[in-house]
Order: C-alpha cells, then structure tokens, then sequence
C-alpha cells in the first residue's frame, strides 16, 4: 500500500511538471534563448563600456562599486572624498550607458515576440522546471 501511495505521489509530481513545461510552449522558449543570447551581449558590451568610463576617470572598479553600494545605505565606504567626487562626474555616462541598454534590451524583446513579463515569467518557469531547463540547454547550444 505504500509503494502505491509514493507510486501516485510521484506521478502527481511528474504531471504537475509536465504540466509547468507545457505552460511554455517551444516558440516561447525559442524566443526565450535569443532573447537571453541577445541581452548578454548587450550586457557584456555595456559592462565594458562603463569599465572603460571608470577607468578613464582613474577610478578602480572596486572603489565605484562600493560607493555605488553605498549610495542605498547608510555605510560609507572608507575611500578620499577625490573619489566620491569622480563618482559623481562618472555617473551621467554611466546613466546614459544604462538608458541605452535598456532601450536595447526592450528592443530584444519585442525582436523576439517577447514582452517584459514574458520573458520574466518563462525566465521564472525555467528555473523551476528541469524538463524546461534541458529545453532550454539545448536550444542555447544550438544559436
């Protein structure tokens, strides 16, 4: 009797993801893989661009983010004022540089048939769904 109680317990479990899966359908997912090809490229293309800013200024990377860190909170990292103050002349480009991502990324989305909440709602299914996660591996190895 109980190898048919976890027989049945395991075939719920086995259904409900099959029925998670099927949520997101495979053009969903297509759309999903470049989308989130795309969007690490425009990442990893913005990152560098505000490293360049950074570094341009004669500020390590380490010193902008904790002041950046610092900005919500009530911690004041332990650097010269000089650098608060490249902080401050660093952060318009840094926030034009970011404008412009987001502009690309939403750009990605609709590219790609996807609205933000798309995207954040099978993003969020992937990660609870392995069948879905597998999906998605194999459609990323092959773009």
């Amino acid at each position: 009797m109980k190898t048919i109680k976890s027989l049945v317990v395991l075939l719920g479990i086995f259904a409900f993801s099959q029925i998670n899966a099927q949520e997101v359908t495979d053009y969903d997912l297509q759309n999903f893989a470049r989308a989130y090809k795309e969007m690490l490229q425009l990442n990893n293309k913005a990152q560098k661009e505000m490293a360049q800013i950074i570094s341009k200024e004669g500020m390590d990377l380490e010193v902008y983010h904790a002041i950046n860190e610092s900005k919500n909170s009530d911690y004041e990292p332990d650097v010269p004022k000089s650098e608060f103050t490249k902080y401050e002349e660093i952060q318009p480009e840094i926030e034009k540089v970011q404008n412009k991502l987001e502009q690309e990324v939403e750009k990605a989305y609709s590219k790609h048939d996807l609205s933000k909440q798309d995207y954040k709602a099978i993003a969020e299914r992937v990660k609870q769904d392995q069948l879905l996660q597998i999906k998605l591996e194999k459609i990323l190895s092959q773009i």
